[in-house]
This record gives C-alpha cells, sequence and structure tokens, in this order.
C-alpha cells in the first residue's frame, strides 16, 4: 500500500486521458479523490472496487455505447468494469502474422474463448487472483484500443473518446495495483507477488536520490526473514498450513496469549508458542528499525562525503522529479528520457541523472544560465550549421562536434542504466558490465574512470559497486 507522501505522485503518474468524455473524467477524479493510505484491493472497510462501481460504471458502459463505429467490443465482454478484478475474460486475443500481396507483414489478433479458471482457485490468495485478472483485462484493453486505430496508427475522430477511456482504464488498473493490502491470506509461495514492475510495499525514498530510506530497507530485510523462519518452522509440521500471513496478521493484532488458542486444532500448543516467540522478536526488531533514517539511504547518511555532495542537488532534484509527473516546466533544454512503463523509483533514477548530467549550473544564484551543449542542442533544432554556431558562440567547430557527441554520449549512458532490478533498486545491466566493473575495481580504477569506461553514470556505478561490497561482505561472514 502507498504511504502518505506517495499518493500523490501516484495521482500525477496516472492521470485521467484528455480525450475522456466529462462524465467519466469526473468519475475518475472522484475515485482517486477517496482514495487513501488506507485503502486496498481487498479491503472491505476502506474498499476501492466499490469507488469504481459508484463513479465509472455506468461512465464506461455509456462511452462504449455511444461509439458507433467497428471495433473489438467482445474483447470487453463478460464483466464490468468493477467486477474485471474478479472475473477473468471469456474471451483473449490471439495473435496472428498475415502478410500481404506486397510482401509485408500484419500483426492480426483473432478472438479465440480463454482457458481461464471460472472461479479462484481454493489456495490462490485473493489478491493475487485480482492481480492476475488485471493483467488478463490489460491485455484486452490494450487490442481493444488497436482495433480502434485506422491504418497509419491514428484513431478516428469518433473514436477519440472511447481510445481516452480504454487508455484511462488502463492506467486506473496500473494505479490500483499499488494498493495491494498490508497483511492478507497467502500460500507459501507469496514471494511471486513481487512481480518485475511493482516495489515491495512501504517503500520510503532517500530525499537526495532514488533508492529507499535506511529504515524501509531494513524493515523488508526483517520482513523477508521473518519469512523464511517461519516457512522453516511451518515445513515441519504434520499437517499442511497455509495461511502463513494470516497467522502473522492475528500475532500482530493480537495478544500472544490469545492468538495461540485460536491457532489450536490447526498445529500443536508447543508450535504455535515457538511461532510466537518468532513474531514477538521480530516485532521488538521492528521497533528498533523506527530509530532509523527514514529520510535519507546509506549512501547518503547525514555527514558522509556523498551526503554533502549531493545536497546542493536536492531543490532542483524535487524539482525536476514533479516536473517528469506533469507538475512543472523543465529548466534543461535536453530532458533524459523516462523508461517505459517507470515505477516510482525509475522516475527518481531519472530525475537524479538529469541534476546530475552537468548540462548546467543547478543551484544557481539568479536564474539558471544553458551550458554549451543544451545551446547546441537548440540551435540544431533550428537547423544551423556547424559553423554557424561556432560563429554565434563564439568557439571552434571541434568544440560544437565534442559538444554534439557529448549530447548523445549522456542520452545513451542514461538509458543503459535507467531500468532498474526490482529486488536491488540499482540499475539492472548486464553480467558482463558488471564483470568489467569488478575487473575496474580490481586495477583501483576510480568511480569517474570505470563509468567511462562501461558508458554508465557515476551514480549508477557508485551504487553497483556498494552493491557488489554488501554481497561480497555478506558472502565472507
Amino acid at each position: 500500500m502507498p504511504t502518505t507522501n506517495s499518493l500523490d505522485d501516484l495521482f500525477a503518474v496516472f492521470p485521467c486521458d484528455s480525450r475522456c468524455p466529462s462524465d467519466f473524467s469526473a468519475g475518475f477524479d472522484a475515485v482517486l479523490s477517496r482514495l487513501s493510505v488506507s485503502s486496498s484491493l481487498t479491503s472491505r472497510r476502506f474498499p476501492v472496487w466499490s469507488l469504481v462501481r459508484a463513479h465509472l460504471n455506468i461512465a464506461f458502459d455509456r462511452a462504449i455505447a455511444d461509439y458507433e463505429g467497428i471495433w473489438a467490443i467482445d474483447l470487453l465482454a463478460g464483466a464490468q468494469l468493477s467486477e474485471m478484478a474478479k472475473t477473468p475474460p471469456a474471451i483473449c486475443p490471439e495473435l496472428m502474422v498475415l502478410v500481404r500481396p506486397d510482401g509485408q507483414a500484419d500483426l492480426h489478433a483473432d478472438l479465440v474463448a480463454t482457458d481461464c479458471t471460472a472461479g479462484k482457485p481454493v489456495n490462490m490468495p485473493e489478491i493475487e487472483w485480482q492481480l492476475l485478472n488485471l493483467e488478463r483485462w490489460d491485455a484486452n484493453l490494450r487490442f481493444a484500443i488497436r482495433s480502434l486505430h485506422m491504418e497509419g496508427g491514428k484513431c478516428s475522430p469518433s473514436g477519440e473518446a472511447l481510445c481516452g477511456v480504454l487508455e484511462s482504464v488502463r492506467d486506473l488498473f496500473r494505479l490500483l495495483k499499488s494498493f495491494r493490502p498490508r497483511v492478507t491470506k497467502a500460500v507459501r509461495d507469496f514471494d511471486t507477488l513481487v512481480d518485475d514492475r511493482t516495489r515491495p510495499q512501504h517503500a520510503v525514498y532517500c530525499e537526495l536520490c532514488w533508492r529507499e530510506s535506511i529504515r524501509s530497507k531494513r524493515l523488508q530485510f526483517i520482513d523477508d526473514q521473518e519469512r523464511r523462519e517461519v516457512d522453516a518452522l511451518l515445513s515441519l509440521a504434520e499437517r499442511p498450513l497455509v495461511d502463513l500471513l494470516a497467522m502473522r496478521a492475528l500475532a500482530v493484532s493480537l495478544k500472544i496469549t490469545k492468538w495461540q488458542s485460536s491457532m489450536e486444532g490447526l498445529i500443536s500448543r508447543s508450535r504455535a508458542c515457538e511461532l510466537g516467540l518468532i513474531f514477538e522478536r521480530f516485532r521488538i526488531e521492528r521497533m528498533n528499525a523506527g530509530n532509523l533514517s527514514q529520510r535519507y539511504c546509506s549512501i547518503h547518511k547525514p555527514g558522509s562525503a556523498k551526503y554533502h555532495a549531493d545536497l546542493r542537488y536536492k531543490a532542483a532534484f524535487s524539482h525536476h522529479l514533479s516536473v517528469l509527473q506533469g507538475r512543472g516546466k523543465s529548466e534543461f533544454a535536453l530532458n533524459l528520457p523516462v523508461p517505459n512503463s517507470a515505477d516510482m523509483q525509475e522516475f527518481r533514477k531519472t530525475a537524479y541523472d538529469q541534476v546530475h548530467s552537468g548540462l548546467h549550473a543547478v543551484a544557481p544564484k539568479g536564474s539558471p544560465s544553458m551550458g554549451l551543449r543544451e545551446k547546441v542542442l537548440l540551435m540544431r533544432q533550428e537547423g544551423l550549421s556547424q559553423s554557424e554556431m561556432a560563429r554565434r558562440l563564439g568557439v571552434s567547430r571541434q568544440a560544437i562536434s565534442k559538444a554534439k557527441k557529448s549530447l548523445e554520449t549522456l542520452v545513451d549512458v542514461h538509458q543503459a542504466g535507467s531500468y532498474l532490478n526490482p529486488l536491488t533498486g540499482e540499475a539492472q545491466v548486464p553480467e558482463h558490465i558488471r564483470a568489467r566493473i569488478r575487473d575496474g575495481m580490481d586495477r583501483g580504477l576510480s568511480v569517474a574512470m570505470i563509468a567511462r569506461e562501461v558508458r554508465l553514470s557515476k551514480g549508477t556505478v557508485d551504487g553497483l559497486i556498494r552493491l557488489m561490497d554488501d554481497r561480497d561482505s555478506a558472502c565472507s561472514s
């Protein structure tokens, strides 16, 4: 579930499409305004889907009924908008490649009946079932949008409103995936719920970069340790148990003595006592973790050299993060691209790379003045030749050529390290790049020299090196 500080960021990342009809836009905004940090996909006290039912169901159905053109409407048959998380689609698109007489290949989708389970499997957690169905419906929405587009990739004027509605529904589903319950009934392989695009819950980020705070990382480590110990203990039990997290919920919310009595008949009293001791020990560890910093990560500990080096970028970093989320105007002529389907941590990584790119001073006394590379970029967009650029700027043509190459290198360097590993929070780079970084470390090269060799930013390489050091120390211990 998101925190209070991250709600506004989430809403900024997933706005309603401007092409939507007014009634759908109003309903979309009403749903967002009523979501809170207590809301979750499975909550009965703070429900999510009842908000969708009250504010969006009718507007969604009206948008579909108002469009009279031909499109793959069957892809959305079988469930109301508010019921899609609990009901799998009846049909799905099957991709086919058709070759035209001129030899060009077209991607075509045939609609076929799905083999999805009609109901939730007995031992499947409700949240996992909902997330699975949202993925299925997202695929149908994507191909329904494609069917609305004419040749050339443009939507017909009469279908613009419906396209906007379907795109907004996709964004809504991606937004709601962040509202997972804090505690849920689950099977033993609960870790499968951590997918490639979702960070662990309760993530709080460093004020100076994209990494999670010291306290946030420690709490995640405690959760993982607790889950492993509980699983190891219960694997020795005579009777199989499935509701591991439900038992942890009882241990947290009830007194240990009451929790032990509630488990009678499922496991022995002695094993219940052992579980109670595990939960109590980790509860104390969480209390101790509350003394750790919630504002900074382990790299930016106050007083460290890295902290002082990046502190002057704090205001610029915060401002550009709001720019990427559509809440401000960029001060840069060149804006580094955000990764496709970026999550909040990757938005923050892009903002960090931008303000540390050296394009111009980030903390000037007056208004920021553009550097040579930005001036060259703007003149290049005007169509000026290198000779004319050199004459206007009073520099040599070689300096103009070097500035152009530097801009291309800057974008390439950012893109190479823009996607993050969802488990480590550092750049997801190939193994051969990590091997070259290790080799540079063995040769005693500085972070800047290694970054130039592997064509990554210094911040990216610094994080990867620290991650390698942590793993090496863990292995040695």
